[in-house]
C-alpha cells in the first residue's frame, strides 16, 4: 500500500492526525490531533451543560408520565443555557480539521512514496 494511501485513511478513517504520525511528520500529527480534540471536548461539554440544564425539567415529566422523546428534545432546546453557535462553530472546525489532516497526510504520503524519492519533514 502506498504510504500516501495509508496516510489518508488513519487520518480520515480513524482520528486526525494518526496518519501524519505513521508517516514521520509529528508535528503535524500532533497539531491535527490537539485541535481535533479540543474542538471534540467542546461539543462534549457544551452538550453535556445543554443536557444538565434541563435535566429538572425531564426528570418532573418523567414523574408525571408525561415525557416522550420528542418533549426531552423540546425540553432540551429550551434550556437555559446558550444558544446552539458554539457547538456549530466547534463541528464545522472539527470536520475542517479532519478534512485538512486527509489532505495533508496524502501530500505528505507523495512526498515519501517510493517513485517520488521524497522524505518527508515539518
Amino acid at each position: 500500500m502506498k504510504e500516501s494511501t495509508k496516510g489518508v485513511l488513519l487520518s480520515v478513517l480513524v482520528y486526525p492526525g494518526l496518519g501524519q504520525l505513521v508517516l514521520g511528520a509529528k508535528l503535524s500529527a500532533g497539531l491535527f490531533a490537539v485541535l481535533s480534540t479540543a474542538a471534540f471536548l467542546v461539543i462534549i461539554y457544551r452538550f453535556t451543560m445543554r443536557i444538565l440544564h434541563a435535566i429538572d425539567p425531564i426528570l418532573s415529566s418523567l414523574s408525571s408520565n408525561a415525557l416522550s422523546f420528542r418533549k426531552v428534545i423540546d425540553l432540551i432546546n429550551q434550556s437555559s443555557y446558550d444558544s446552539w453557535h458554539v457547538e456549530t462553530v466547534s463541528l464545522i472546525f472539527l470536520l475542517s480539521c479532519w478534512i485538512a489532516a486527509g489532505a495533508h497526510a496524502y501530500f505528505v504520503g507523495r512526498m515519501i512514496d517510493p517513485e517520488t524519492g521524497g522524505q518527508v519533514g515539518d
